[in-house]
């Protein structure tokens, strides 16, 4: 095989994952954040697997048409202006494919920015690079591209007329480029490890320190004796905690913050510091004490199964809902149980997002639709809830490029005074 065909394999090598990973890098140093498309709710604009580019924008320089992105709960949504309420700083979007405005106004603070463009399929190759997987080929393909190049310079040494073409392009400098791109991705997957690893010890410390759980088997102790939380110390490390969520036999042991907005435990752990795992949060439209008849609890679906990762097993396991039908909330005044009745994917910008409500006609409605989309056939199960009843709904991202939302209706409730 001739000195100059490996050269020119090893380059192309090199070449294409700097071509990969530039759209995902660059942009980030002039204040550009990227973000993988996983819903069609603006097709045919912008399509599944697309990645926007998103530039954040003064609220005066927002108008209707534009595209932004913004938080909704945990989650990042790209969707057109409708039209803007400049008193109240609230705009209203909709997704091009949608038929309907999308449920709730979108408040400023939850603006991310506006989207300036976006690449059809590199968000995919984006999501695919953000896993262990992608980011091994990718450091495999530049291995292979220098080995390759190398291989071919020391045989074009041999030839002085191969020697001078070899000089048209220096491959010492794109082989910098490609290492400065990879390490610096690379360097970013250990961020996130490592921040992975500090926000699960942060947690587990929490549990091993503020909750008392009993030793016993779950089928042998009754449901609030299972677990006790020290809500005095939890308080003196940030007042905005508000409750504990326990999905009864699961890894899902969490304290609930309250800011009143869905950003600031976003990315926030407990601690007041950063975290990309963040924090099990309400919704800030809710009231703190749980008495909406309607409460939305918010948690990243993380890889590593942290957070609200396993809900995805209702979906991936027959079995799985039989064995965690209930999940509790317990807070400082009281322990109270809910019993799983529904759960399905959804839009980020859905319906089912709506808070909160009261015992009503439109409350009863709402319920309705809960059990029609739900995966569960609720036919074959004895559960009843109407509209006097509270409603709990956990909602995390899906694999589906929608969004997993569950919910639980209440069913016992105890004294913790």
């Amino acid at each position: 095989m001739s000195a100059k065909f490996l050269k020119i394999i090893g380059n192309i090598l090199i070449l294409l994952v700097i071509l990969v990973a530039a759209p995902i890098s660059l942009p980030r140093f002039f204040g550009v954040q990227g973000y993988n498309v996983i819903s069609g709710s603006m097709e045919p604009t912008i399509s599944v697997g697309s990645i926007v580019y998103v530039k954040a924008q003064n609220f005066n320089e927002l108008s209707e048409g534009d595209i932004i992105a913004f938080e909704s709960g945990a989650s990042v949504v790209t969707h057109r202006i409708i039209s803007i309420d400049e008193s109240q700083m609230l705009i209203t979007t909709k997704g091009d494919a949608n038929e309907n405005e999308d449920f709730t106004p979108v408040a400023y603070t939850n603006v991310l920015g506006k989207v300036i463009g976006h690449i059809p399929f590199i968000g995919m190759i984006a999501a695919w690079l953000s896993e262990a997987s992608g980011k091994i080929v990718a450091v495999i393909l530049l291995i292979c591209g220098v080995i390759l190049s190398n291989i071919g310079d020391k045989k074009a040494e041999k030839s002085e007329g191969d020697k001078q073409r070899g000089q048209r392009i220096n491959p010492k400098a794109i082989l910098v480029l490609g290492l400065v791109i990879i390490f610096g991705a690379l360097g970013g997957y250990l961020y996130i490890f490592m921040g992975y690893q500090k926000t699960d010890n942060l947690y587990a410390a929490l549990d091993e320190a503020y909750v008392k759980t009993a030793t016993e088997s779950s089928e042998e102790v009754p449901w609030d004796k299972m677990m006790d939380v020290d809500f005095d110390s939890l308080l003196q490390i940030n007042p905005d905690v508000i409750g504990w969520i326990y999905v009864e036999g699961t890894d899902i042991s969490y304290p609930i913050m309250y800011s009143g907005d869905d950003e600031a435990y976003l990315r926030t752990s407990i601690d007041g510091k950063h975290a990309t795992a963040g924090s099990i949060f309400l919704e800030g439209y809710n009231l703190p004490d749980f008495s909406d008849s309607h409460n939305i609890i918010y948690g990243h679906n993380m890889r590593n199964l942290s957070m609200f990762g396993t809900l995805k097993f209702y979906k991936s396991d027959v079995e799985y809902y039989d064995n965690h039908r209930y999940f509790q909330i317990i807070t400082p005044e009281e322990k109270m149980r809910f019993e799983i009745f529904s759960y399905f994917d959804t839009e980020a910008a859905s319906w089912v997002y709506a808070v909160p409500y009261s015992d009503s006609k439109e409350f009863g409605e709402y319920i309705a639709k809960l059990l029609q989309n739900s995966y569960i056939n609720m036919e074959t199960e004895s559960i009843s809830v109407s509209s006097s009843d509270k409603i709990v709904t956990l909602s995390t991202c899906s694999t589906t490029g929608m969004r997993f939302t569950l919910h639980g209706v209440l069913q016992e409730t105890v004294s913790t005074k």
